[in-house]
């Protein structure tokens, strides 16, 4: 991850940060600078992307954890003049600090030299992209998420013209777009890779002027499991058995993913040996194939 970008800079968030405050800026900021509720602007839309660009990287644990590795790393040379504006994001922090020299306020949101933006042409909504947490079987196997979320649709009141009665509309402001909490049916293909990015079209902010909605990026990751680990299409598990049952042999109860099963411990099993019990793993390629489900016993201590 090559970056010379400060995302808690971006964010105006501390370094110590939990995610939920995290979460919680990025919303603010989302709101504030979408280009939804900017007419249109052009500098909006690249504060907005470095805005999501900042969150998508410090919302997750490995990524952040990878990022502020990096970022050590790393020296950051001196500005010495040059353009101002080659790295927006080490210029300025979202929280509307700004470094040293530089003469422009960024929450000064539509700039004089900015080209016009005519506010009555179709335009496209804007992609949403969030960080969803699934348990390993939702993964391993798929189903369906009821997904929440926050995100921009046509005002109501006013039928997303701005006006009431030829008066500014009171809850949009004359902006036409509204804030809603939406919750969505997210089908999880079986199978599907940690950290894989699921694109839902049109499901994103609302169109304005006839224009079609954006997509809905969610990014899955599994969440840890307390007793298996998922390696490719398969399922490990580590059991722990009586020495009695290990010298012996005989049935053992086990659950898998989705099921019960008995399965039968020869005699003498040692620790670290692996039973391979196939078609019980994690569903291959988004189908109706399995990997295999592998127990690792342990031996209990006498």
């Amino acid at each position: 991850m090559a970056t010379t970008k400060n995302y808690y800079k971006t964010l105006g968030v501390e370094k110590n940060a939990s995610f939920a405050d995290i979460k919680k800026r990025y919303r603010e900021l989302a709101k504030k600078h979408h280009p939804d509720v900017n007419n249109g602007s052009k500098k909006a839309e690249n504060n907005f992307k470095i805005i999501s660009a900042a969150y998508n990287v410090l919302s997750n644990k490995k990524s952040r954890l990878e990022y502020d590795q990096t970022y050590r790393q790393q020296t950051r040379p001196k500005s010495r003049g040059g353009n101002a504006w080659s790295d927006p994001s080490n210029d300025f922090d979202f929280s509307g600090r700004q470094k040293t020299g530089q003469q422009s306020d960024f929450r000064q949101t539509t700039p004089e030299e900015e080209q016009k933006f005519d506010p009555e042409f179709p335009t496209r909504g804007f992609d949403l992209q969030f960080m969803v947490d699934l348990p390993l079987a939702t993964v391993a196997l798929g189903g369906t998420l009821p997904y929440s979320y926050e995100k921009y649709v046509k005002c109501m009141d006013c039928l997303g013209t701005g006006f009431v009665d030829s008066e500014e509309c009171s809850v949009c402001k004359g902006k036409r777009l509204v804030v809603e909490s939406v919750t969505l049916d997210v089908k999880i293909p079986p199978g599907i890779g940690n950290l894989y990015t699921l694109r839902i079209p049109e499901a994103g902010g609302e169109g304005k002027n006839g224009g079609p909605p954006g997509d809905l990026l969610l990014r899955i990751s599994a969440e840890k499991h307390p007793r298996f680990k998922r390696l490719k299409d398969d399922i490990y598990a580590e059991i722990s058995i009586s020495p009695e049952l290990a010298e012996k042999g005989g049935p053992l109860e086990i659950e898998t993913l989705d099921s019960v099963l008995t399965i039968e411990v020869e005699e003498e099993t040692l620790t670290g040996e692996e039973l391979r019990i196939p078609g019980q793993g994690a569903c291959i390629n988004w189908g109706n194939n399995r990997g295999d489900f592998i127990v690792k016993f342990k031996i209990e201590e006498g």
